[in-house]
């Protein structure tokens, strides 16, 4: 809900600056409207306004310029109207909704009450908690490999994995390590971590890849990402990829940066 309403803000301070830009424009713009008559092989442009008392005016073609006045005038005082008319009402749904939205019905609960109920809508944070909270299955590839704690205290197979899962705690994205993803045609991945996109309401999906210079390795992750592929998951929508090799290492600061950018 929260999103949804940063959106409408956003698209109140669109609107009221061009309205203020329309309302500026128009100062400038001659007095009447424009007639168009014509065919297909040929049109004629007429001025109409105050001066020419209600007659067109012929607008000869070296006066294309007065002609795009009057057109940019008719364009902007219906603009206004329309923009303006949103505008007072998206004032009063925000009004009305940044009040208290039912939303927030849930959270105000006391936790013996809410235990006693199933919320038909919860705030954003409300559901990130309830997901974070939830049990899920781990994976249990190569479990030898996990010796590196975190401060969520989950054991992972690399440091670079434990700055991912320490930075997704203190940035407060919620996140699971190794979850079983299960997919119709059968196949089953552990993505190194499956995260809580809070704007979006939706999983989201996050493999670091930190032996591309292994051909092994590499010939698997290729074979991962068809998997994803095949069943809706793919970079630009629900799937981030982070890559390590042989003399190469992570800008941790742009890796903060990027995550930053997508979730908050």
């Amino acid at each position: 809900m929260q999103t949804f309403i940063e959106s409408l803000k956003k698209r109140k301070m669109l609107l009221e600056w061009a309205i203020s830009v329309a309302k500026t424009n128009l100062r400038n713009l001659p007095e009447g409207h424009l007639e168009i008559a014509g065919s297909k092989s040929w049109t004629s442009l007429y001025l109409v306004s105050p001066e020419t008392s209600g007659r067109r005016k012929y607008i000869p073609k070296k006066d294309i310029a007065l002609a795009k006045a009057l057109a940019s005038r008719t364009y902007l005082e219906h603009f206004l109207r329309r923009a303006t008319r949103d505008l007072k009402l998206l004032n009063s749904y925000l009004d009305f909704v940044s009040s208290r939205p039912p939303e927030d019905l849930y959270s105000e609960m006391s936790p013996a009450r809410q235990a006693l109920v199933r919320p038909l809508l919860v705030t954003d944070d409300e559901l990130a908690r309830t997901w974070e909270a939830a049990e899920y299955t781990r994976g249990m590839s190569f479990p030898e490999k996990k010796i590196y704690p975190t401060k969520k205290g989950d054991l992972v197979r690399s440091k670079s994995e434990v700055f991912f899962a320490d930075m997704y705690l203190e940035m407060g994205i919620p996140y699971r390590y190794e979850q079983e993803l299960r997919f119709p045609d059968g196949e089953v991945l552990d993505p190194d971590f499956t995260l809580w996109d809070k704007k979006r309401r939706q999983e989201m999906y996050h493999e670091h890849c930190g032996k591309m210079d292994d051909p092994v390795y590499r010939k698997r992750f290729h074979e991962k990402i068809d998997i994803y592929r095949r069943n809706g998951i793919y970079t630009g929508k629900n799937l981030i990829l982070t890559f390590e090799g042989d003399g190469t290492t992570l800008n941790m600061l742009e890796m903060r940066n990027m995550i930053s950018e997508i979730f908050l």
